[in-house]
């Protein structure tokens, strides 16, 4: 696939992820608000024992694989086959593989931070569809994460701009919960809960955040489905 065309194929992940989110909003919806609710969770425990370490156990056993979990009622979004909020216990089944992949994915990546910015993105860019192919492909460890550098290779410069949008609207837009603190030492949660700042953390959780994550489907059932040879192109353009 030559360059103009991977182009008009990364610009259409973003309108076709609109009109998923807008011809699926009640399950889409619905998903979200689980998610949020189960992230709230890990919040309160930090809250009522001031202690990240306890907080951890629940982020494993409980966030983490409904959050990898949800990527295969985007998956099935953007085929076409109707998300079906069941879908977000996905990972369960394959808990010990779906964890291993996501727990290895964000310590890559934050090892190739530290390093330097750039090699945390491109390990990222790499194998960010590793959790898509756990739930979608019941893929193991290793193959999810070799799917997935089959799939991004020669297309990282046009999934760079979905991760940095969704990247800058986790960051800049505020939450109504705030930790406080270290978390290595007696953090602290607040409550935010001023109209402005609820209605931005409403947009970003049940609005942006999906509908980015229904363009980030589109472009792994896309990948998914080339010929090898249109996946593998001489190099990353």
């Amino acid at each position: 696939m030559e360059g103009l065309e991977k182009d008009k194929a990364a610009l259409a992940w973003f309108t076709a992820g609109w009109d998923d989110y807008v011809n699926n909003l009640p399950v889409l919806l619905a998903v979200a608000l689980a998610l949020a609710i189960v992230s709230a969770g890990s919040f309160y425990i930090l809250h009522r024992w001031h202690s990240f370490f306890l907080t951890l156990p629940y982020m494993l056993l409980v966030v983490t694989p409904l959050t990898v979990g949800a990527n295969l009622v985007y998956i099935r979004t953007a085929r076409g086959a109707g998300p079906r909020f069941l879908d977000l216990f996905s990972a369960l089944p394959v808990y010990h593989r779906a964890l291993g992949v996501s727990v290895l994915l964000g310590l890559a990546t934050m090892g190739g931070a530290l390093l330097l910015i750039v090699p945390g993105l491109i390990i990222y860019l790499t194998y960010m569809f590793s959790e898509y192919a756990v739930v979608d492909r019941r893929t193991g460890i290793k193959e999810s994460f070799l799917l997935s550098a089959r799939l991004t290779d020669g297309w990282k410069s046009r999934l760079f701009p979905v991760f940095s949008l969704a990247l800058l609207i986790s960051v800049a837009v505020p939450d109504v919960i705030a930790v406080s603190g270290s978390l290595a030492k007696d953090p602290s949660v607040t409550l935010d809960l001023k109209p402005w700042t609820v209605a931005a953390a409403a947009l970003k959780t049940l609005v942006f955040l999906p509908w980015l994550n229904l363009v980030m489907a589109r472009a792994y059932t896309l990948l998914l489905a080339l010929p090898p040879e249109a996946q593998q192109p001489p190099a990353d353009a």
